[in-house]
């Protein structure tokens, strides 16, 4: 199966229009469509990432009976968060066929324009969910009930200034067993990983997906206490946190001060004379997702900074 394009992320809330707001006046994204869909058991938003090719931000709210995203959302107890990666193939149905010759199976949306399937190692049960769709990926956002929001117009108040979604990050006991399963099933290919004894309790790799400027990132945790054992127990092999670049540390944390948004596990350093920072904010200050937030003053400082090629 080939995977050439993210096409967004898709974040479930219980209430729709609180969290558009959160994300337009912290975040700067901008609303492009807007759909309610009691069929498919859901209100939504597309939201445009400032900076992104061609990657978006979806937000899903319950609508109807039998809601999939109250489903969700119960099944989280009652808490919002990241629900899944739309990802582009050429071909759907072909796509499903190769998945089923390898004993997954996917869920087919009321409409047929789009499937949704764990692509982690079953044996390991549930991981991130990604919703596959062919060509032209806003047929998965709301299908024909979308329609496009109007423009809000620019507001006028601090953001964080991002300019690119980075990565999604991933945890899992094992970076080298879900990267070798995510390049034959989905053809990831690794760029970069850490040294295995870089950081006392993870290691981690990132993996380019072909066709999209979105990285990634795999996680594993390493010695007696380390965090990602902890959410591992919690929360399996779930999608650990997003990542964000921004323009400028100090505008981005004034934005976070303006919005009552704190931050925290703050780190910065230098590469090759070249200055970097990062920090995280917590979900109940995002909507259910942990984020990371990092600059660099020259690119490729920061994400590369402590990672080696792979084994060749």
């Amino acid at each position: 199966m080939q995977i050439y394009r993210i096409d967004h992320i898709g974040q479930a809330t219980p209430e729709l229009e609180p969290q558009v707001e959160r994300l337009e006046r912290l975040f700067g994204f901008r609303r492009t469509h807007s759909w309610d869909n009691p069929g498919e058991g859901c209100r939504g938003a597309r939201l445009v990432v400032p900076g992104s090719w061609g990657q978006a931000w979806e937000v899903l709210a319950p609508s109807g009976e039998d809601s999939a995203i109250q489903a969700f959302i119960d099944g989280q107890g009652g808490r919002p968060g990241l629900r899944h990666v739309a990802a582009e193939v050429p071909d759907l149905e072909t796509a499903l066929s190769e998945l089923d010759g390898r004993g997954i199976k996917p869920t087919r949306s009321a409409a047929g324009r789009w499937a949704e399937v764990s692509l982690s190692p079953p044996e390991h049960g549930p991981g991130v969910l990604f919703r596959l769709s062919g060509p032209g990926g806003v047929a998965s956002c709301g299908g024909d009930a979308s329609v496009p929001a109007a423009d809000g117009g620019a507001r006028d108040e601090p953001s964080l200034g991002i300019v690119a979604l980075d990565h999604v990050c991933q945890a899992f006991p094992d970076r080298d067993e879900l990267a070798r399963w995510y390049e034959s099933v989905a053809g990831f290919v690794q760029v970069w990983r850490t040294p295995i004894d870089e950081h006392p309790d993870m290691a981690d790799l990132v993996m380019n997906v072909p066709g999209s400027a979105i990285c990634w990132e795999i996680i594993m945790p390493r010695g007696e206490d380390s965090f990602i054992e902890r959410f591992w127990n919690r929360s399996g092999a779930a999608a650990h946190h997003i990542t964000f670049e921004v323009a400028d540390w100090e505008r981005a944390m004034q934005a976070c001060e303006h919005h009552e948004t704190p931050t925290f596990g703050e780190n910065e350093g230098s590469t090759d004379g070249a200055a970097w920072r990062d920090a995280f904010i917590h979900p109940k200050h995002t909507g259910g997702v942990l984020v990371q937030l990092f600059w660099e003053e020259r690119p490729g400082v920061w994400v590369r900074s402590d990672k080696i090629p792979p084994p060749r």
